[in-house]
């Protein structure tokens, strides 16, 4: 019977590995506290990168309110906030080559190297792939999981 791949049943044993954003594998490890050990992996090669998109609405009360809180979170000071949780910011190859990084949070993370050509692809390439997964899934790998 297919499991649905999650840190508990990763921690119960019935999942022996999950494929997942690397910020939710690290949280996951974290969270599990060595009970049991968990390995996060980045690939060395075929590194897939997604991204969040902020906008500001054009309907915004206080569009300026809004400009300075972008200003933030592009900052070092914000990037670093989405890095402690994981989550690597569009500047994280920036920002470590200019050492900006602190090394504890370094020592919690996947060697930087790994993300360096990470591969963000665009809206066409996602929508194509979305339509092969999901008419080819269940014959190729065997398995019809929801």
């Amino acid at each position: 019977v297919p499991v649905i791949a999650e840190t508990g049943t990763l921690a119960q044993g019935e999942t022996p590995i999950i494929i997942q954003w690397d910020y939710n594998a690290l949280a996951a490890r974290d969270s599990l506290a060595g009970n049991p050990a968990v390995e996060v992996v980045v690939p060395a090669s075929g590194v897939f990168a997604g991204v969040y998109v902020q906008a500001i609405s054009a309907y915004a009360p206080h569009p300026n309110a809004a400009k300075l809180w972008m200003e933030f979170i592009y900052s070092d000071e914000g990037q670093l906030i989405w890095l402690k949780g994981y989550c690597h910011p569009i500047r994280f190859n920036d920002m470590v080559a200019r050492g900006v990084v602190p090394q504890e949070l370094l020592d919690k993370l996947p060697t930087p190297e790994l993300y360096a050509e990470a591969v963000f692809p665009t809206l066409d390439q996602l929508t194509a792939a979305r339509e092969l997964i999901t008419t080819q899934w269940d014959s190729i790998v065997g398995a019809d999981v929801k």
